[in-house]
């Protein structure tokens, strides 16, 4: 089924991801929560844009739920970055460290992908067209840990 798929796309995509959900996932809960309980407690502050107030009286009711979806949504936003990662960090492992320079350099670090060339040549000493070959080996290999295809 996986010739249905773009692996090589999806790869490129979980590349993208890895900072964000590796931030996600190494986040304490207690603190991704801290304060927004805080909010919890905390009375609601008025409104000085000089229109009027209505009242509400279950404002605090909805203020109080909604603070606890967030809570939740964290929660499971940290659960599927930990999930993420038990998938991705085996894949990860079986590139050599050529290959996961070259993709780290290409899809993690920061600059233009002609800055990534020119990084990847001088590292190896080959030339552009070398460099793109090296790419473009190192993630098909990549997405076919990911996916075993």
């Amino acid at each position: 089924m996986t010739k249905y798929l773009d692996t090589r796309k999806a790869a490129i995509n979980a590349l993208e991801d890895f900072a964000l959900m590796e931030n996600l996932a190494e986040l304490p809960a207690e603190e991704m929560g801290e304060q927004l309980r805080a909010d919890l407690e905390a009375p609601a502050s008025p409104r000085l844009d000089g229109m009027p107030g209505a009242h509400d009286p279950k404002a605090g009711e909805a203020r109080v739920c909604a603070t606890l979806d967030k809570i939740d949504f964290l929660g499971e936003r940290r659960r599927q970055a930990r999930e993420y990662l038990d998938w991705f960090l085996p894949a990860w492992a079986r590139l050599t460290d050529d290959e996961r320079f070259v993709l780290e350099t290409f899809f993690l670090g920061n600059g233009s992908q002609e800055e990534a060339v020119e990084r990847i040549s001088d590292h190896f000493y080959v030339e552009r067209s070398s460099a793109y070959r090296r790419k473009n080996r190192a993630l098909e290999r990549f997405a076919k840990a990911l996916y075993g295809a």
